[in-house]
């Protein structure tokens, strides 16, 4: 825009020089007073229509009075009530309860003693004994018949039995492995000796102690009845990193135990065993 235009031209025009015109914000506040101009008018209109319309109405009515139409209402003459009864009916009978049930109950019947009266036997005389063998029951016989006395024959079963008689020993399994017995293995010189043992012997696995593993392995083995181990395993390594093996390789490498006994006998015992790796200045 040229200077000498400046003068003349409006604030929006050198607000928007040398951009698009044609919409936008500049088109916006091109219309914006007229857009105000009409919309206070408008207000204007309605107030003033309003008001008007009050006022008019007002002057309507005072030129116009309405008519009022007044209505008497007449009230008949109504006869009184015919007076209430003093006396209340009685209340109505109430039904009577149902009788309690009955309690359960069962026919008792009172038991009879009856008197059982034992045969009367008459007892053999010494003079009968001899020329009789005395028996449970009174048989007639030869007299001179050869004696001939059967124990068995009245006398109650197995009293008299002299049959070949049969003992059943209880065979107890020579192979069971016991989980609890009355005396338990021990390592030579106790539980002590036995980490002590076990920290000379034990190797810290290279790919454990580079990686900085360490924890608790459980090892499981049986102590045999001469206290060799036998049947080494482990139940849960919890170090990795070929910690398990070397547990493993250790207890193996175990001198005998003392062996467990139950009841006097030596047996097999299972037994567990923790292993815990872990590394100096942890």
């Amino acid at each position: 825009m040229k200077s000498e235009e400046i003068l003349k031209a409006d604030i929006l025009d050198i607000i928007f020089d040398g951009r698009n015109k044609a919409y936008g914000a500049y088109d916006l506040r091109k219309r914006y007073p007229k857009i105000l101009g009409r919309a206070l008018l408008i207000t204007v209109l309605l107030a003033t229509a309003i008001l008007s319309y009050s006022y008019i109405k007002n002057k309507l009515m005072d030129m116009f009075p309405q008519k009022t139409i007044e209505v008497e209402a007449n009230i008949a003459n109504l006869e009184p009530p015919p007076p209430m009864d003093q006396e209340e009916p009685p209340p109505p009978e109430q039904p009577a309860p149902p009788p309690p049930p009955e309690r359960a109950s069962v026919q008792y019947v009172p038991p009879v003693v009856k008197e059982i009266v034992a045969e009367e036997v008459e007892m053999a005389t010494v003079k009968d004994l001899e020329k009789k063998d005395p028996g449970t029951k009174t048989v007639e016989g030869d007299p001179n018949a050869a004696i001939k006395i059967d124990a068995n024959a009245d006398a109650a079963p197995g009293l008299f039995d002299q049959g070949e008689k049969k003992v059943v020993a209880k065979v107890e399994d020579e192979n069971k492995i016991f989980l609890i017995v009355e005396q338990q293995p021990e390592f030579p010189g106790g539980i002590g000796a036995m980490y002590k043992w076990i920290g000379e012997n034990l190797k810290y696995p290279s790919e454990a102690r580079n990686n900085g593993l360490q924890g608790k392995v459980i090892i499981q083995f049986t102590v045999e009845k001469n206290g060799s181990i036998e049947n080494v395993k482990v139940v849960r390594d919890g170090v990795g990193g070929g910690a398990g093996d070397e547990a493993m390789r250790v207890v193996k490498k175990m001198p005998n135990w003392k062996p467990g006994k139950q009841n006097g006998k030596n047996v097999r015992v299972q037994y567990t065993l923790p292993v815990t790796f872990k590394l100096e200045g942890e």
